[in-house]
Parts: C-alpha cells; structure tokens; sequence
C-alpha cells in the first residue's frame, strides 16, 4: 500500500494533520494560512469540531486537494 492510500483512508481530522506536518507547517502557520485561529484548528485535528464550508474550502486550498479528498 503506499503512502498516499494509507493517508486516504485515515478520517479528515488525521488526514489535515497529516497534511500540515508533512507541509512543514505548525498548526499557527496552519490556521493563518486557512484563515483561523490556532485553537479552531487544533480542534479540527482532533476532530473535536468539523470546519463549515469556507473553512472546509481554504484547508482544500492550503493542501492544494479537493475538499472531497480530504473530507469525503
């Protein structure tokens, strides 16, 4: 299995996680990239909250995937 299959089946909170460190990012340069807080975006890698549609849409951009990659 490569690399790229396994990330696309771990759930969208693990795959922005993914996505973030694999970027290089920190979850602060992460949200200021996706137009959030630092705090929105740790929830969101938790899973503790699901991201609306505009958010759902700059995390695409910022991993240059579509959203349906990334949530589905």
């Amino acid at each position: 299995m490569t690399y790229i299959e396994i990330v696309g089946k771990l759930p969208w909170y693990k795959k922005i996680a993914v996505l973030r460190v694999v970027k290089g990012l920190n979850q602060e340069q992460a949200a200021d990239i996706c137009g959030t807080t630092r705090k929105h975006f740790y929830r969101w890698e938790q899973g503790k909250a699901y991201p609306r549609e505009n958010s759902k849409r700059a995390i695409a951009r910022a991993f240059e995937l579509p959203v349906e990659e990334i949530f589905g």
